[in-house]
């Protein structure tokens, strides 16, 4: 079957057929639940392949999901959850997380999402930000809540070994299996994910209950998601993309393959070939540590990939000609956000031309553009901001939570812009350039310099920390550190791992400074604020980086 180019599906396209995808009006009410899980009830297809550290397996139907994601709303409902407060998931890859999502969302709830290499320090501030009223979390991830969490916050651990917790399998048993119907509205928020900023604390990004009707473009064209496929997203679902990426396929009824462990290069192979994957979401930095095994171990992994998408860091052109050249397949870079959803690409189910190293093209039914800062458009190669047309029924995100002035600051004219730059050929492709703010971007995850130089500053040895990001060939990006000491501190190796861990304990483990430079003064505006930027040029310029 041919594919239609891109001109002819931007022509083409209706948010009608996204409507009808999952089974909604354009004015009525929404009910998550019901689009994820119910509404699949009796479908033959299993919904959650589902494989654990130890290498045990569980697969999952629709209707099991449905039963336990209801009974978990039962639960929120007794413990006094009621529409719009806040649940937070303090949780790993198991099947236990997406039936705490959807239970919250039939709970009407909103889910918030915490990392679990998050440290304390990270943890403390979105459960306090977030207001959140009910923690779900796993018996090997509880050591990581703060004691002095709020005395209120019902705090429900799979595998509970506190006597405060709330068990979550007794629980859930205890609860009836009634399907509790939380309508609302596409404008009311179903998720609350924090992301970080360069200053400041973390931002609390709301995103839509609309947010699976405006990344049906995504769906149907970037992914090209179908019924048949054996889909792996291998990001977690705390995560923005692979959040996405796990509830768009269930709410199509396709199933999603699930690893609780973090893929090696070696599993990933290894795992693509055991499982018959035909789709793959993933992530630059995991290719690229394919690529680095080499191509004779790359070719002698026979995969039935028909797609391989990638999110979260520019994608190197160098991974798009590897496995072109050794399994036959265009891995297609996609650009997305917590605000923007996932509106630019290059896209699986469309026969357009993918220029390596480019972001592609808007995908049909979304507006973007390259704008300045007064949000006028701007002209082919010229770099400005990436901007998102503030209309239609695309919208993904409803702008920060309880942060009216960082929401107002978004909005460029008729754009919505978070900083990051780019420019736009000859041909509409448009080209990463980087971040306007200090953001870095490793192994996907957006790493805001703040936490860790805040979590730095907690070691008593240390006067004044700056991190920046350094280009890296695996990673996109590391943290460097560049750390002044306290006068009469001796620098030393012992110390610089003593600073690590610190930044491990009240961070997270991903936020860890790889590189630590220690200095005798950092550059400073004549204001006193610390100019990163410099820092940051000078690890480009010694990378060989513009």
């Amino acid at each position: 079957m041919s594919r239609p180019s891109h001109a002819e599906a931007c022509r083409a396209f209706r948010w009608a057929d996204g409507f009808a995808a999952l089974g909604w009006t354009a004015d009525g009410a929404v009910d998550l639940g019901a689009t994820l899980v119910d509404r699949h009830i009796g479908a033959p297809s299993i919904a959650l392949r589902w494989r654990g550290r130890q290498g045990e397996t569980r697969a999952s139907t629709f209707e099991e999901l449905a039963e336990a994601s209801s009974r978990f709303a039962q639960l929120l409902a007794a413990l006094g959850v009621r529409k719009g407060d806040r649940v937070a998931g303090l949780l790993p890859r198991v099947p236990e997380t997406i039936v705490a999502m959807i239970g919250a969302w039939k709970a009407g709830a909103i889910w918030v999402p915490i990392f679990t290499g998050f440290g304390p320090d990270a943890i403390r501030f979105r459960i306090a930000h977030s207001g959140a009223s009910v923690l779900c979390t796993h018996r090997e991830y509880r050591a990581q809540v703060p004691a002095d969490v709020p005395a209120d916050l019902a705090i429900v651990t799979i595998g509970a070994e506190a006597a405060s917790d709330i068990d979550f399998a007794r629980a859930i048993a205890s609860q009836p299996s009634a399907t509790i119907r939380t309508p609302c509205r596409r404008e009311d928020p179903a998720v609350l994910l924090y992301t970080s900023g360069s200053t400041g604390p973390p931002k609390g990004v709301q995103i839509a209950a609309n947010f699976l009707l405006a990344v049906h473009p995504y769906t149907a064209f970037g992914l090209d998601l179908r019924p048949d496929d054996v889909f792996w997203p291998t990001g977690d679902p705390g995560w923005g993309y692979g959040l996405v990426c796990y509830m768009t396929a269930l709410a199509r009824g396709v199933a999603v393959v699930s690893h609780e462990a973090a893929p090696s290069p070696e599993y990933l192979l290894s795992q693509l070939v055991e499982q018959g994957v035909t789709n793959l979401a993933t992530t630059p930095t995991l290719l690229r540590a394919v690529m680095a095994l080499g191509a004779e171990t790359a070719r002698r992994y026979r995969v039935t990939l028909r797609c391989v998408s990638c999110c979260g860091e520019p994608l190197n052109a160098e991974v798009v000609n590897f496995f072109r050249a050794e399994w036959g397949v265009t891995v297609t870079d996609h650009y997305g956000s917590s605000e923007f959803g996932l509106p630019i690409g290059n896209a699986n189910a469309l026969d357009m031309r993918v220029k390596p190293g480019s972001m592609g093209l808007p995908f049909p039914g979304l507006r973007m553009a390259v704008v300045d800062d007064e949000g006028r458009e701007l002209p082919p190669d010229a770099v400005g901001q990436i901007g998102m047309a503030a209309s239609g029924d695309g919208y993904y995100s409803l702008g920060y939570w309880r942060d009216a002035g960082r929401t107002r600051e978004l909005m460029r004219g008729d754009w919505m812009t978070i900083g990051d730059l780019a420019r736009r050929d000859a041909d509409g492709y448009f080209w990463f350039e980087g971040r306007a703010d200090d953001v870095i971007t490793s192994a996907g995850y957006r790493i805001g310099p703040f936490e860790v130089e805040s979590a730095m500053l907690e070691h008593p040895a240390v006067a004044e920390a700056a991190v920046v990001g350094k280009p890296d060939p695996i990673r996109g990006e590391i943290v460097k550190a560049f750390v002044v000491l306290r006068s009469g501190v001796a620098p030393s190796p012992a110390l610089e791992t003593e600073i690590a861990d610190t930044v491990r304990r009240r961070a997270g483990r991903h936020q860890v400074p790889r590189e630590m430079a220690i200095v005798d003064r950092l550059p400073k505006t004549e204001t006193g604020k610390i100019q990163r930027f410099l820092l940051r040029q000078g690890e480009r310029a010694t990378a060989g980086r513009p």
